[in-house]
């Protein structure tokens, strides 16, 4: 184990080295075979003695390697965005918006005239905050940050009713050299991808292909490299497509000596060395159980809220117990006259149904209060979800059949005759074979069973982080789990606490019942034409308020989260929180170097 108190030792060569795909790989199936054969590469070397006091120093640790890690590590290796009105699709179509950005986000970076790098925009201009603030919470669903607002709407504006959106993008890239800070991107699966490499669903995801895409390599140019042809814009693609996908983009984009697999953190705490306020990290090899310590100046959280499935009640160990067996001992044709029992409201459930054999009769246990937490298949369109919105359907049957719709009729047809629906039921006993289900209205009911699927929801795991560490993010001591909610109330709490500059809470609920018009007017006369520009990137010492370090995102002193833990589970919504977090790692650096 390292000394808490040494100096961190700068590595000269990367110790931790992971060999990137060759470029001329142009199948997905070669690109996870040869990552999967990589693997056994990665850390070859002795396991930490207490006679090597010695760790490699990083300024930033990245704990995951999902999407959310990989972009970030794209910005951190000095790959910036700047604001480009002057593409052939014009200005941004919200003036504004162009206007603000236009005019606050010059800096020394922006080599190019008419180019503004939007780290100086996000991080210093007030008035952009404010306006973020007001356009998110008018224009975009409540559980989306304001700064993933911004870069959704720069990436892809009005992709909401403009699929092609995407390819009419305001951001453009440059590799800036003195953006670039060293760190290392950390994952316990075999190849990049986080959740998405780890889940071999046989489903469609959700997103539509182009809304997966991460910047320098987009899933369109990874589809036509693979197959030899552009991908329909409105399609939904296989899972296991997207898995592929993550998995060639750290060798696309030139990232993987800093992207590493299959490696787990076992423990991260906070330590006060002659260096300054330090992180000591102690990472898992999982082929050799060889150890190393890592020392870090930031560390960011993107281990998201879907590593682990919340097991089923205790009270249906029983099927579960004979599951495991059957599925141990490979005797499949057990009991196959049985029903499928499916709990659970989300996606995942509806995939597990759609997926049910048809010779096989499907018992679905569902929850339903629409207006505390209605189902997630409720915002599905018949025409661009029909599969799910049929399902929902179903469900709707089944709740005003007083909790049974044993008859679908011509509502599913490929569920018809043996989709059996229960709403808020609840299952009073179990055997093996057999349950017992508690309706609503007071009646029990007994059916036959052969196999259990639970989806009542996935959780992430933060018991890598110290007990110190978690009470300083705000989960508490004793919590090891994180949900998409771990994190929400913590970020709002610190966006909360900054308040712009001549504005009282009076007038910021004023605010929220002004016209349009008007608040955009106040908008953009709070400061004068010297007030809204900014101080230069460069040039700033760090002392950025509560709201601009980042957008809430600092959930603790140098501790930062990304991806699904903020709140935002969609794939679209990733690069926002990565650059406000990248740009605020950057400048701080710059302004110790």
């Amino acid at each position: 184990m390292a000394n808490a108190d040494a100096e961190p030792k700068v590595a000269s060569e990367r110790e931790l080295r992971f060999r990137g795909v060759p470029r001329n790989s142009n199948t997905a199936d070669a690109v996870l075979h040869t990552q999967l054969s990589q693997k056994r590469e990665i850390f070859k070397r002795k396991t930490i003695t207490s006679s090597n006091t010695e760790s490699i120093f990083v300024d930033t640790l990245v704990i995951g390697n999902g999407p959310a890690a990989l972009v970030l590590s794209y910005l951190l290796h000095g790959n910036t965005p700047f604001y480009d009105p002057n593409t052939t699709h014009g200005p941004h179509p919200d003036s504004v918006l162009h206007s603000l950005l236009d005019v606050c986000g010059e800096d020394i970076f922006a080599k190019e005239r008419g180019r503004h790098c939007i780290y100086g925009s996000i991080l210093h201009s007030v008035t952009l905050q404010q306006y973020l603030r007001y356009a998110q919470g008018r224009f975009a669903s409540q559980v989306v940050t304001p700064v993933n607002f911004l870069l959704d709407t720069l990436v892809a504006p009005n992709i909401d009713i403009d699929i092609h959106a995407r390819q009419k993008s305001r951001v453009s890239w440059s590799l800036v050299k003195e953006h670039a800070v060293d760190h290392l991107v950390v994952g316990s699966g075999f190849v990049p991808g986080g959740q998405w490499a780890g889940r071999d669903v046989p489903s469609k995801t959700l997103s539509y292909a182009e809304m997966l895409s991460l910047p320098g390599f987009s899933f369109s140019e990874y589809y036509k490299a693979t197959h030899g042809n552009e991908p329909d814009p409105y399609s939904r693609p296989m899972r296991t497509e997207v898995a592929s996908y993550y998995a060639m983009y750290p060798s696309r984009v030139g990232i993987t000596d800093a992207v590493h697999a299959n490696y787990t953190v076992l423990s991260i705490h906070r330590s006060d060395g002659k260096a300054g306020d330090l992180f000591k990290a102690i990472i898992q090899n999982n082929d050799t159980a060889g150890l190393q310590v890592v020392t870090a100046r930031n560390v960011v959280l993107a281990t998201g809220v879907f590593t682990h499935q919340v097991p089923p009640d205790p009270i249906l160990y029983p099927i579960v117990s004979r599951q495991h067996a059957n599925n141990h001992y490979e005797q499949t044709g057990f009991d196959s006259d049985g029903a499928v029992l499916i709990i659970g409201s989300g996606y995942s459930a509806a995939d597990a149904i759609l997926s049910v054999p048809e010779n096989k009769k499907i018992i679905h246990l569902f929850k339903w209060d629409p207006k505390n937490r209605p189902s997630p298949l409720r915002a599905c369109h018949k025409e661009t979800y029909p599969e799910y919105a049929c399902l929902y359907r179903l469900m709707r049957l089944a709740v005003s059949s007083r909790g049974r719709s044993s008859h679908c009729g011509s509502n599913c047809p490929c569920l018809a005759g043996r989709y059996e629906g229960f709403a808020n039921g609840a299952i009073i006993d179990a055997t093996p074979d057999e349950i017992k289900i508690l309706l609503p209205s007071g009646a029990t009911i007994e059916r036959h069973v052969s196999e259990l699927k639970t989806y009542v929801g996935r959780i992430g795991v933060i018991s890598y982080l110290s007990s110190n560490l978690r009470s300083e993010v705000g989960v508490g001591a004793d919590q090891i789990w994180a949900s998409k909610y771990s994190f929400r109330k913590r970020i709002t709490s610190r966006m909360e606490r900054w308040i712009p500059v001549g504005t009282t809470q009076s007038s910021r609920d004023r605010d929220k019942h002004m016209p349009d018009g008007q608040v955009i007017q106040n908008l953009t006369n709070v400061l004068d034409e010297s007030g809204r520009k900014a101080p230069t990137f460069e040039s700033s010492q760090g002392n950025v308020n509560d709201y601009a370090t980042s957008y809430g995102l600092e959930v603790a002193d140098g501790v930062f989260v990304i991806g699904s833990l903020v709140g935002d589970t969609l794939v679209r919504y990733v690069l926002g929180g990565c650059v406000a977090v990248a740009g605020n790692i950057i400048e701080r650096r710059n302004a110790g170097r």
